[in-house]
């Protein structure tokens, strides 16, 4: 049964998206990690948590906080379902009864339920450990043997480019030589 007809005037009640930051609960705010390794050593590796894509670490984490926001509003369209009843308004809205008030204080009071709700489930989603598929232990471990593949690289490039100064002295002394001979 239909609570509202088209002309009514109600009050709607919904939550309005606010974009907030607060400190990065992995490395509050410093942007690093240390990881004390099995052998007891220590390294620090850029936090994940506040990373954004291949953007460093910011110290902070994003989130959208949802305040209150009640209009009043006029029905021009009421759609009976075999579920609910829907209402709309300004040509563009489908809401629930739920949504909608005859009084302004009934939907301040469930708008702000409607935005406590939800604040409270992005404060706990932050706050979860949920940073794709891989872990701290993981990142450490990645970029330590990406620090030792870089040593062995070193060491051989090294000794490449020695290997190609002694080539050149001698290359050089050669030449020295041979023109030494002519004259």
């Amino acid at each position: 049964m239909k609570k509202y007809k088209i002309g009514d005037k109600v009050w709607y009640a919904q939550r309005k998206a606010v974009e907030k930051t607060m400190q990065c609960p992995e490395c509050f705010g410093q942007k690093a990690l240390t990881v004390i390794l099995g052998d007891g050593s220590q390294v620090s590796i850029e936090c994940a948590g506040c990373m954004d894509g291949y953007e460093p670490p910011k110290g902070y984490v994003a989130y959208s906080e949802h305040i209150t926001d009640v209009s009043e509003v006029i029905i021009d369209r009421v759609e009976e379902t075999t579920v609910e009843t829907e209402y709309g308004f300004n040509g563009c809205f489908r809401v629930k009864e739920t949504e909608l008030f005859v009084n302004k204080e009934d939907a301040e009071k469930r708008a702000l339920e409607l935005a406590q709700e939800y604040n409270r489930e992005q404060i706990e989603k932050i706050n979860r450990k949920e940073k794709h598929n891989r872990t701290w232990s993981w990142n450490a471990h990645y970029h330590r043997q990406r620090i030792r593949t870089a040593e062995k690289d070193l060491i051989y490039h090294k000794a490449k480019l020695e290997v190609a100064k002694v080539k050149t002295k001698e290359a050089k002394n050669t030449v020295a030589k041979s023109d030494g001979e002519s004259l």
